[in-house]
């Protein structure tokens, strides 16, 4: 049987921020074949809507709203696009009694649990993380080998061919990875948010059919795929 080849990006949004209850981890994965196609029609709408800044949820505004919902109609309308999250509720978390009172650490074992679902039998993986700071400079390695511990136990010809991290302002897919994990994120914690974000995200759940983005998705859902991860209180 052939292996079939995709990239993944990577990015988290509301992990360190105190006055955000739940952070989100997400991956924006397509076919690796199709990496140059989907760059392309990126930089069209980014040239269409005379966008020249980089792509951050966080730098959402009114001016660019039609390059955003032309950003999600894209997503949702081509099939090579698939996005898979998981939200955690930081409240939950015991830091002291699982992590060896390390919420650096914990974040990581979330990044491994977000993606080990979707690394699939006869599937070779390249994976891009957007470059974060860490305390502990071998995180992204011990990730990498925790994944690949899985991939040798549970799947068959399935491996992880590259893992780095990158700046995102290199990488437009990595960008976009940020704008969905953010919004993600953005939608998951109530509060205030801008009128223009607010508008982004009804429009997405429009776009997808959701009526809320806090729901676990069947685990096949390609497109769009949430895990809302749940403590175990036993």
């Amino acid at each position: 049987m052939t292996v079939e080849a995709f990239n993944i990006y990577c990015d988290e949004t509301r992990v360190e921020n105190p006055d955000a209850k739940k952070m989100a981890i997400g991956a924006l994965i397509i076919p690796r074949g199709e990496k140059d196609r989907l760059v392309e029609a990126l930089k069209n709408l980014r040239t269409r809507y005379e966008f020249d800044h980089e792509l951050k949820w966080a730098k959402t505004s009114p001016r660019f709203m039609p390059l955003y919902k032309a950003l999600i109609d894209l997503f949702v309308a081509d099939i090579a696009f698939g996005f898979r999250c998981i939200i955690v509720d930081k409240t939950e978390l015991d830091y002291e009694r699982y992590h060896n009172d390390d919420k650096e650490l914990a974040f990581f074992k979330f990044y491994y649990l977000m993606l080990r679902q979707k690394l699939l039998n006869f599937k070779q993986y390249y994976i891009f993380l957007d470059k974060k700071p860490t305390r502990d400079k071998n995180r992204a390695r011990a990730l990498h080998a925790y994944w690949e511990s899985y991939i040798l136990l549970h799947k068959q010809q399935c491996s992880i061919a590259h893992l780095q991290a990158y700046d995102s302002h290199e990488n437009l897919l990595i960008q976009v990875a940020d704008f969905l994990t953010g919004l993600v994120g953005n939608a998951v914690n109530p509060g205030r948010r801008s009128v223009a974000k607010g508008e982004i995200i009804k429009y997405f759940k429009e776009k997808l059919g959701r009526r809320q983005i806090l729901k676990t998705s069947a685990w096949a859902e390609e497109k769009f795929n949430v895990f809302v991860w749940k403590r175990d209180h036993a």
